[in-house]
């Protein structure tokens, strides 16, 4: 849980920070860690499908075979991410044209979030193999068991991302002596904390990795554990390209409603995503013990853990939707927003409130169904959730019926309250039981 947090309050600064520089900011931020989190689907099955396999290995007294599915994700994982950094450098603007729907329009007449979001990716290009090596070190120390390394490592790099921050962003700035000490640099400033934070986690992750598991290559994976490691994870790369791909089609619904209503979206999803952080921790905890339940064959234990794990999930929601509406009005005044775009964030937090049980409902779920091996039905039931309500929701109450924001909002978390009905019922049916990798 806390590494979740750590993880999500790097993101969650440089929004803070970002939202006093105005609603072009924001929205720059906004759509930049959107195709940030799109693409990096494309390596979710290593993490997914090595993170089973890891666990169900360890489960099973099996280390040297756990090695090579590191070595293999490890090197992997790395050698993705200088390709996908460089296509980010070379066409930023266009990537991000995309999401807002300039890219349909003459150059001349695109609106101003490319170029403010193209002038972040450039700089954060640069990190993002340091962020996909960082991820696979992660899930392998995770799936193993040792959780606190990452989570030490974590801590002390994102104090260094947010001095960074405050530093780069706003050049410096002294209270009572001195406005700043050299030009800030804004959007790029955070850009520039990312990437120096990024760079010395992933070291460190290294050395570590290197120290508690004899890797012999970081530069070739082994094909014969790659292979069953794509095998198993790439239902979720699926799921999380339906997942994303929702993401995508709500970011291009709330971008052609209007730049005040994106703004507030991409607020409430900040909010969204750092209220979930303690089930998200759950969730990665749940798969990790299931999968070495399974991998021992302690069938009925792992069917208890599953059940225990959701009762677990919405008793600690009840903690972070009661902060949430309590504080609703103070997190939003951190933010240099009109007061429309506060208004209407403030509406979308009650509604947000209520969803949350569902979501945690649909965060840990998912990872019980893919330690056992049903990963597949996850991306159905992400898709067909998307395709029943909430696509056509979403557009028919915010754009059809003029509600904006709030009704689009609502189509959205309705599709949460669907999803939730139906992994409870997968869940039951028990098909992820007894399938060993």
């Amino acid at each position: 849980m806390i590494q979740g947090i750590l993880f999500t309050l790097m993101g969650f600064v440089d929004s803070l920070m970002i939202g006093q520089l105005g609603e072009g900011a924001i929205s720059g931020l906004g759509n930049s860690s959107q195709l940030l989190s799109f693409s990096f689907l494309l390596f979710a099955a290593l993490s997914t499908g090595g993170s089973i396999l890891v666990s169900q290995y360890s489960g099973a007294g099996q280390p040297q075979k756990l090695v090579h599915v590191a070595q293999s994700m490890v090197a992997t994982g790395w050698l993705c991410g200088v390709v996908l950094g460089a296509v980010f450098y070379l066409y930023a603007e266009e990537l991000i044209a995309i999401l807002t729907t300039d890219i349909f329009l003459p150059s001349g007449d695109w609106s101003a979030v490319p170029g403010i979001a193209g002038s972040y990716m450039r700089i954060v290009a640069f990190a993002v193999p340091c962020m996909l090596l960082s991820q696979m070190i992660s899930a392998v120390f995770n799936a193993s068991g040792n959780t606190k390394t990452p989570v030490k490592i974590a801590i002390f790099f994102n104090v260094v991302n947010f001095v960074g921050n405050y530093i780069l962003i706003f050049g410096l700035p002294i209270p009572g002596i001195a406005e700043s000490l050299f030009s800030p640099l804004g959007l790029r400033g955070a850009a520039f904390a990312t990437l120096i934070a990024s760079v010395g986690q992933s070291i460190t992750l290294l050395i570590c990795l290197l120290r508690q598991f004899k890797i012999k290559n970081l530069l070739m994976p082994e094909w014969r554990y790659l292979r069953q490691i794509v095998e198993l994870g790439y239902p979720n790369t699926i799921d999380g390209f339906y997942w994303q791909g929702a993401r995508v089609f709500y970011t291009v619904l709330m971008n052609s409603v209007g730049a005040i209503a994106y703004a507030g979206y991409a607020i409430i999803r900040t909010f969204k995503s750092l209220f979930m952080l303690p089930v998200g921790g759950l969730q990665q905890a749940t798969a990790i013990h299931i999968g070495k339940l399974l991998g021992a064959g302690k069938f009925r234990q792992a069917q208890a853990s599953a059940n225990s794990a959701i009762m677990v999930g919405l008793l600690i929601m009840t903690v972070p939707v009661l902060l949430l509406i309590l504080f609703a009005n103070p997190l939003l005044s951190l933010y240099n927003i009109q007061d429309q775009t506060r208004e209407l964030a403030y509406i979308c937090i009650w509604i947000l409130a209520f969803s949350l049980y569902f979501t945690s409902i649909n965060s840990v779920i998912p990872g019980l169904l893919r330690a056992g091996g049903d990963a597949k039905s996850v991306m159905n039931i992400t898709l067909l959730s998307f395709a029943i309500v909430g696509a056509p929701v979403s557009y028919v109450l915010g754009i059809w019926c003029d509600w904006g924001l709030i009704g689009a909002f609502v189509g959205i978390c309705l599709e949460e309250v669907f999803k939730a009905g139906i992994f409870v019922r997968r869940m039951r049916a028990g098909f992820w039981l007894k399938r060993l990798v």
